[in-house]
């Protein structure tokens, strides 16, 4: 019951081509460090003149940046304001209303839940 299933031998073999691919990339140094590729600065983060892919995929009315700011704001709210959220710019969408890109063009009602 608690021993190793037959899959956890390749998942540990990913694993360890992972750290190697890792590793390699970044020349042995950590991520963020002079010389390495991964940016972790920016991670997660809403440097404007960096892409991210799921914010380019998204389908709020929003230009990627405002995606970004968004998402990293969403979660620290209840389901309600969530959800008046996602209704308010739904209509926004549905009204054929121009792309939102910057805060002052945030529906009223979401600025206010937002504290902006």
């Amino acid at each position: 019951m608690f021993g190793r299933d037959k899959g956890t031998g390749e998942r540990d073999k990913a694993k360890q081509r992972m750290r190697r691919n890792i590793a390699k990339a970044t020349k042995g140094e950590p991520a963020g460090s002079k010389g390495a590729r991964a940016e972790t600065s920016v991670v997660g983060g809403t440097v404007e003149d960096k892409h991210y892919e799921a914010a380019q995929h998204a389908e709020a009315p929003m230009n990627e940046f405002m995606v970004r700011l968004l998402a990293q704001e969403l979660p620290v709210l209840d389901s309600v304001s969530r959800r008046i959220i996602n209704q308010e710019l739904r209509e926004h969408k549905e009204a054929g209303k121009p792309q939102i890109t910057c805060v002052a063009e945030l529906p009223e009602t979401v600025q206010e839940i937002l504290g902006f």
